[in-house]
């Protein structure tokens, strides 16, 4: 029995530039199916070398970062020994460079609530007192042709006619 040799296939990766030729001829020979294989290909080498440059950068600036903490601690030193600083929450400084816009505030800030877009089911007012509160103290009163309060409430559920007689209610128990 003879042995053929075993060749070993070491799997090297293509260069861009070889898969951009793969590319090339096979949209020259209409072969749509090795296109979009040859292109995915390059895309995913493209976010590869992506990805590997953000975490070299992500690595410098990872030991930069000390450095920089280090210093502005150092400078801040004296103005918080000072006491001036004592009724502020703590320093946020912000330096950007892109917009050439630099930020420094002593009090901590709440983050904006979430923007309803329109279309109406906002967060209006609240009180502290419940809709049923209101119609147990102020549901006999009439709201319109001899119907009560709380009867009218009770026989419609659309949020516009409620929120109606609830503002009718706040205004009857004086909180508005």
């Amino acid at each position: 029995m003879v042995e053929e040799p075993i060749a070993e296939a070491v799997a090297v990766a293509p260069t861009e530039a070889d898969l951009m030729k793969q590319l090339d001829t096979a949209m020259k020979s209409g072969d749509f199916k090795a296109v979009a294989k040859v292109a995915n290909e390059v895309a995913k080498l493209q976010k590869t070398q992506e990805q590997a440059e953000q975490e070299a950068k992500l690595a410098i600036l990872a030991t930069i970062t000390e450095k920089v903490k280090i210093i502005i601690a150092k400078a801040l030193k004296p103005i918080v020994d000072s006491g001036d600083l004592d009724q502020a929450d703590g320093i946020w400084y912000s330096n950007d460079f892109g917009e050439k816009l630099i930020t420094c505030r002593l009090v901590k800030t709440a983050p904006k609530k979430a923007g309803g877009g329109g279309g109406g089911g906002g967060g209006g007012k609240r009180f502290a007192i419940s809709s049923n509160d209101l119609l147990d103290k102020f549901g006999d009163q009439e709201h319109k042709d001899g119907i009560s309060l709380r009867q009218a409430y009770e026989s419609n559920t659309d949020g516009n006619f409620r929120y109606a007689i609830r503002q009718k209610l706040l205004k009857l128990g004086g909180y508005i």
